[in-house]
């Protein structure tokens, strides 16, 4: 049973997935082993409760993907409100994720990453100029599903429609839901989308056209 309180990393990923706002409770950079397995167990759990409502069959969970991503909001977070670091250590502070980037990593990070958007505009909003912002914009560049409505485009030449059914139809809903207009006028992701919408696509999203 994973309780409250047993750690500020997990309180802030709890707070921030069942309420979609950040509380920070501590201004600590370092995570021991133990916080992030608490973090990795609770986000396994919504991985699963999630994934019963995705569409055709959902990818595995990817531990060392969500928890890359927690870490990531997580520490940009800090980095926002606590800046005690020199520029050229943000990107060990923030690394970027070295695994495979295949649906079940896509996915799984998501549970975080999906925040993220939110977490650079701020750092934008800030200081345009700053690295920090810089940074995660680079990341986001390379995460294209969570970055989706944002206004990020993805990096020159990667495939944005995915192989795999349940992320592709995901990424389709993500589209339509944040009527990501500029996605949804790439060549092949056009259709998918209409598709998806059917009779209600001159309603629901008169600018597609």
């Amino acid at each position: 049973m994973i309780n409250p309180g047993q750690s500020f990393f997990l309180d802030t990923i709890m707070q921030l997935r069942q309420t979609e706002n950040i509380l920070l409770h501590s201004r600590m950079i370092e995570l021991s082993p133990e916080e992030e397995e608490l973090v990795t167990e609770f986000l396994k759990r919504e991985y699963e409760t999630e994934s019963l409502s995705y569409p055709f069959v959902a990818p595995a969970f990817n531990a060392p993907a969500a928890l890359w991503a927690a870490k990531l909001v997580y520490l940009s977070a800090l980095l926002i409100l606590y800046r005690e670091h020199k520029n050229e250590e943000l990107s060990s502070i923030l690394p970027v994720y070295a695994g495979e980037q295949d649906a079940s990593a896509i996915l799984s990070a998501d549970l975080c990453l999906r925040f993220l958007p939110a977490i650079h505009l701020f750092a934008k909003m800030l200081d345009h100029e700053d690295q920090l912002a810089g940074l995660l914009h680079s990341i986001l560049v390379e995460w294209p599903y969570a970055a989706t409505g944002s206004g990020i485009e993805a990096k020159e030449g990667q495939e944005l429609l995915p192989a795999d059914d349940c992320l592709r139809q995901l990424y389709i809903d993500r589209i339509i839901e944040k009527k990501d207009l500029r996605s949804a006028s790439m060549p092949g992701i056009r259709e998918q989308v209409q598709a998806s919408m059917g009779n209600y696509s001159t309603t629901f999203w008169k600018e597609l056209k």
